[in-house]
């Protein structure tokens, strides 16, 4: 991997990292404030948005790097990464959901259940965080 490609990988992982912080408060508020207020859930579909397509990028430019192929698709995207010993295969299972959710609410296939979205980004906030450091150790693995 050259030094440009771990550049565009750290600063993808602060840009991860910003989200993340970004959706904890309003997570924090309770489901009870979350489901009255259109204006925050707005915002924490948009970072779950975010969270999954920063990821996403992540993933194709090490899979990339590793096989000089790409992911197909979002899901694809982290299912590879095990293959490639980058995740482990529960924590990638659980991360590709995640692009399911992310369709749902970019293409609003259907109605959203807004409580399912924040239960499904609190689970998001543990689960990328760990993403994060399986993907560190990755990028200080390469020489």
């Amino acid at each position: 991997m050259s030094p440009l490609e771990k550049i565009f990988i750290t600063r993808r992982i602060r840009d991860l990292e910003q989200y993340l912080d970004e959706l904890k408060p309003y997570l924090a508020i309770g489901i009870e404030k979350y489901l009255k207020n259109r204006e925050k859930r707005y915002i924490v579909e948009r970072l779950i948005q975010l969270i999954v397509e920063v990821a996403s990028d992540i993933n194709r430019n090490i899979i990339e790097n590793e096989q000089s192929a790409s992911a197909d698709t979002y899901y694809d995207s982290f299912t590879k990464l095990v293959e490639l010993k980058v995740l482990p295969e529960r924590l990638a299972v659980r991360l590709a959901s995640t692009t399911g959710l992310r369709n749902r609410l970019v293409h609003r296939y259907e109605d959203v259940e807004h409580a399912v979205v924040f239960h499904s980004a609190i689970r998001m906030l543990e689960n990328f965080r760990r993403y994060i450091r399986f993907v560190h150790k990755y990028v200080k693995s390469l020489k």
